[in-house]
């Protein structure tokens, strides 16, 4: 069985039409029976022979906006997704690609921490701030907080864990400060993750 990304995905543009038309699509994928990440790619005119070198049908969308977002000129959606081990951003790079002339852009958020990827592709932080993330049990109670900055990081963790640290402290003399307060053998443990700009496999992006 393979471990699942979770994903939030921000399709943007100024091209109203073209993101309405594209969100259409999506809905009816989100909203099919069976994988709908196949599904989305048979909408927009693959046959099987091109979705089997594209798509895991293991993957899937979990939610998906109903109506578009307007900021200024620009206009949005969001949906998630999970899907198997990795992002699998390349399915849509392909689509708004080869379809809609890059005139659709993609953000996104991706959390799969079996394979400890961690990745906020939002360079400007418009649609997702998080920088870094805090996934623990402390006494146990189950916690789980995302930050703009590693001063409100550990700011946190010093209130909540009451340990010496200040921003100049590196996330391993952290994680190892907090380790010597916790109670490992019953059940405690502390995770502290930094969000990358982008995935490191450059075949998420440039699938054919």
């Amino acid at each position: 069985m393979c471990n699942y990304c979770s994903n939030s995905i921000v399709f943007y543009s100024k091209d109203r039409l073209k993101l309405a038309r594209f969100l259409r699509k999506v809905y009816a994928a989100f909203d099919s029976v069976g994988s709908g990440f196949y599904n989305l790619l048979v909408l927009h005119g693959y046959n099987n022979r091109q979705i089997a070198g594209i798509a895991d049908k293991r993957d899937c969308f979990t939610y998906c906006d109903t109506r578009l977002t307007q900021d200024n000129d620009r206009y949005s959606f969001k949906v998630d997704t999970e899907t198997a081990w990795e992002p699998h951003m390349a399915v849509f790079y392909k689509i708004l690609r080869e379809k809609y002339d890059d005139a659709i852009q993609l953000v996104y958020l991706a959390e799969e921490c079996g394979s400890q990827i961690y990745i906020n592709s939002d360079e400007n932080g418009r649609y997702f701030s998080e920088h870094y993330v805090i996934d623990c049990c402390h006494h146990g109670e189950f916690f789980k907080e995302y930050f703009e900055s590693y001063r409100k990081a550990v700011d946190w963790i010093r209130n909540e864990y009451g340990v010496g640290i200040n921003e100049h402290d590196s996330m391993k003399t952290v994680e190892l400060k907090v380790e010597a307060v916790s109670d490992l053998d019953n059940g405690d443990f502390f995770n502290f993750h930094r969000f990358e700009s982008e995935y490191g496999d450059g075949e998420e992006r440039g699938a054919a």
